[in-house]
């Protein structure tokens, strides 16, 4: 079963620099707009299927710098449950011989990448009034924590909106910001072959300008079919990534991903944390994950995108059967933390029970570090009130199970001694 979720819209003001010949230092200012005319938009597919079931834990062969940590959770969170619920569980340290570079002058995101604590964060739509901001900070009184990331969606060809992430910092949350490919235009493969190098290095530049941490993440959801730059895979043709000619490869998305972390790189744009994140594989569980990794040294964080659908379509409901057999799967070839960038709940009677199950999943995982909930009300086929907010109960639950688990923290003060 597959639903696609149509585009949010969500503008954002276009902040590019001129495209450089070569790799230049920092600029000490915003770079100026080009003259780019695509249109800004954004969204995400959302898809659910039978229980995959669960692939047996083996021994991950570690990437360079990947912290020892197996994946928790399973029977060891079965034998564990009943001590956890009185003792928080804290995440994964940073391991001893973990190493990234960072540019001269650039923030140094080092001490963000592995959060003793987890993070909370939200994704709103700008249907309600207010700011991306004032709204999180909003919700934060409500349940207790403030959201400290705040996630936007941008298509290619957008801007990326300096004064928007350095006032997201300011307010104490990580800006994060999700690169789109919402076209036929320009494929994969055009990306990997440098033929989008201009605008890479646009968005690379004022990403540098901004000078604070910014979870980047393009071409979410690469495994599904739903979007122009995923995978077709064995599935229906009229699904947009089958439609798209020539047809994305893994080779196509990895070359394209390697080609824009260089290009930040060079730039001096190293302040970027590069989140990469599939849909969860209960929805293809054909597509094997693997073959998009570009690899350790280009990846800072592993997303898994994932949302508890409508109970009378029987899908799969719960956090082992959502969210684990994704988590196995990459730990065969990456030891890097999870995030959970787009989570959510369907209304009705189990919501509730959504929310238990989910934060306390998140937080009995020491190797995954937080989520961002996608807080909007959606009308369309597999869409829901996915707020928070949707009814008192709701919140009055969320912030009761916040309270159970090592949640929320200040990320410009990201260091508990002891873990704690």
């Amino acid at each position: 079963m597959t639903s696609i979720r149509p585009l949010l819209v969500m503008a954002l003001p276009a902040v590019l620099a001129a495209a450089c010949a070569s790799p230049t230092p920092a600029p000490k200012a915003a770079p100026a707009a080009p003259k780019a005319t695509a249109s800004v938009d954004s969204g995400s597919g959302r898809t659910e299927s039978t229980d995959p079931g669960y692939e047996p834990q083996s021994k991950a062969s570690d990437d360079a710098g990947a912290p020892k940590a197996s994946v928790a959770g399973g029977a060891k969170a079965t034998a564990k449950k009943k001590a956890a619920a009185k003792k928080a569980v804290y995440n994964n340290k940073m391991p001893k011989n973990f190493t990234r570079y960072n540019a001269p002058g650039a923030y140094n995101v080092n001490k963000l990448l592995y959060p003793r604590r987890e993070i909370v964060g939200v994704f709103t739509k700008d249907n309600s009034g207010g700011t991306p901001i004032s709204r999180a900070n909003a919700l934060g009184k409500k349940i207790g924590k403030k959201p400290n990331m705040i996630k936007t969606f941008v298509n290619w060809g957008g801007g990326f909106d300096i004064n928007w992430a350095q006032s997201v910092w300011r307010n104490g949350s990580i800006p994060q910001f999700e690169l789109e490919l919402r076209t036929f235009d320009i494929t994969m493969r055009d990306i990997a072959k440098g033929e989008q190098d201009d605008y890479i290095r646009q968005l690379a530049v004022a990403i540098r300008a901004a000078n604070v941490p910014v979870t980047f993440s393009p071409f979410h959801e690469f495994n599904g079919d739903w979007y122009e730059w995923g995978w077709c895979g064995e599935y229906k043709a009229d699904y947009n990534a089958c439609k798209q000619n020539p047809r994305n490869t893994p080779s196509d998305f990895k070359g394209a991903w390697k080609r824009m972390h260089n290009i930040f790189r060079a730039m001096g744009a190293t302040n970027a944390i590069w989140l990469w994140q599939a849909n969860q594989i209960g929805a293809r569980p054909k597509v094997p994950l693997k073959p998009f990794w570009p690899g350790s040294s280009y990846v800072d964080w592993v997303g898994v995108v994932g949302y508890y659908q409508d109970p009378a379509k029987k899908w799969i409901s719960s956090f082992e059967k959502i969210f684990r057999p994704t988590f196995v799967q990459v730990r065969k070839f990456t030891k890097k933390p999870i995030l959970i960038p787009e989570v959510g709940s369907w209304v009705g009677k189990r919501r509730n029970t959504d929310i238990k199950d989910f934060l306390a999943g998140v937080a009995r995982y020491p190797n995954v570090i937080g989520f961002i909930w996608f807080n909007e009300k959606k009308v369309g086929t597999n869409e829901t009130d996915w707020r928070i907010e949707w009814s008192q109960s709701s919140v009055n639950t969320f912030k009761a199970s916040l309270k159970k688990g090592a949640f929320g923290f200040n990320p410009k003060h990201p260091t508990w001694p002891s873990g704690k």
